[in-house]
């Protein structure tokens, strides 16, 4: 009998929704149930005008004006429509009958009692949220993530940006299982990306990512039904990545240049992001002079 699947998601339109709502799509009789933990955030909590203004400048540098324009359009159009939003993973579940839920606290034993009256076999954990052990352990066969690099390497927040920025740029996605730790299950399936060009804006490097994700994600489910499948190791080789900071986001900015050359059409705009974006530095400390003698 085919595995009892729920898929466990945060609201992101730009690139999660079109992956998640093909997942769903290709086997609509395995999905036990669609679980919505929120809307995905974008990086750290922004609590201040200043914060805010630091993480949009953050998020030119890496998504690069159209990318980010592009999503913050899709976000607002989300957060109007709900789940009539056409790119709604909750609406699409809910178009194909299937059961949804909204999840406040993972770890809490209102969902605990959820998880266990939905009688799955996997959970395909598709948000931020850390879990414990005492959830992980519910469903027969534990939970899984589909992360954008090839682990061990470039785990962490972002692991796809981490991975194109690299001076020795990677690509690929990897199917795991999830533990207490942050992208440290063992894996299950890992596939690299080919015929990317390091040259190409991120948003477009995380779009063929997510269109190849979704028969990764079924073909690591169907893995894990052979009895004598044995996961592969997933040994931590350095520490999880964070959202990019400020310095981070403009260094990549002159890697990207400097990949693309002065001829490329981006260049324009990355003179006049330079140029715009210099940093007030503190006033030099005036000199004392020495006392003669």
């Amino acid at each position: 009998m085919p595995l009892r699947v729920a898929v466990m998601c945060q609201e992101e339109p730009a690139f999660m929704a079109p992956c998640l709502r093909r997942v769903i799509s290709m086997r609509p009789r395995q999905i036990a149930a669609v679980l919505i933990a929120g809307r995905r955030s974008a990086g750290e909590k922004r609590e201040t005008r200043e914060q805010l203004r630091r993480s949009l400048k953050i998020a030119w540098y890496i998504w690069e004006p159209w990318g980010l324009l592009r999503s913050l359009a899709l976000q607002q159009r989300g957060k109007l429509l709900g789940r009539r939003d056409p790119r709604s993973i909750e609406g699409h579940a809910r178009r194909l009958g299937l059961s949804v839920h909204e999840v406040s606290d993972a770890n809490s034993a209102e969902f605990h009692a959820l998880l266990r009256g939905l009688n799955v076999d996997l959970v395909l954990n598709q948000s931020e949220l850390l879990l414990r052990k005492e959830v992980l352990a519910i469903p027969r066969l534990g939970f899984i993530n589909r992360h954008a690099s090839l682990l061990p390497r470039f785990r962490g927040r972002l692991g796809s940006f981490w991975a194109h920025a690299a001076e020795e740029p990677s690509y690929g996605t990897t199917i795991h299982f999830v533990d207490e730790g942050i992208d440290t299950g063992p894996i299950i399936l890992q596939r690299e990306l080919v015929g990317v060009d390091p040259a190409w804006p991120y948003p477009r490097v995380l779009r063929r990512l997510m269109d190849q994700a979704p028969e990764l994600i079924w073909e690591a489910i169907d893995r894990l039904e052979d009895e004598g499948f044995e996961p592969g190791p997933n040994v931590p080789v350095d520490k999880p990545r964070r959202f990019p900071g400020l310095k981070t986001a403009r260094r990549y900015g002159e890697t990207m240049a400097r990949r693309r050359g002065p001829l490329h059409p981006s260049r324009l705009v990355h003179e006049l992001t330079r140029l715009l974006d210099r940093e007030e530095l503190p006033p030099a400390k005036k000199k004392q002079r020495q006392p003669e003698g």
